[in-house]
């Protein structure tokens, strides 16, 4: 007899960590919103990511700051899906 599929502890939904990110393409004013809204969110200090290179159609040059993001774990991750969902009515 084949033991219940339940009992597997690989089974269990778990989260291991969160990272939201906020991409705006530009730095700036809207960056600083961005930031301000991830830290609104997460209660953490947002980290900046810089473009790798210069793009002249999207005016982007090299090493400028165009997006942030937060990685966040554990408990407070959790919360925070949980909230997300929440809100989508718990469909993806």
């Amino acid at each position: 007899k084949m033991p219940d599929k339940s009992e597997n502890p690989m089974r269990a939904i778990r989260v291991e960590k969160l990272v939201l990110n906020i991409s705006v393409g530009e730095s700036g004013d809207r960056l600083t919103r961005a930031a301000k809204v991830l830290e609104q969110l997460t209660e953490q200090q947002p980290v900046f990511s810089k473009a790798r290179l210069t793009i002249r159609s999207f005016s982007v040059r090299r090493h400028e700051k165009i997006a942030c993001h937060v990685t966040v774990r554990g408990e407070k991750a959790e919360g925070i899906l949980e909230r997300g969902l929440e809100i989508k009515e718990y469909e993806l």
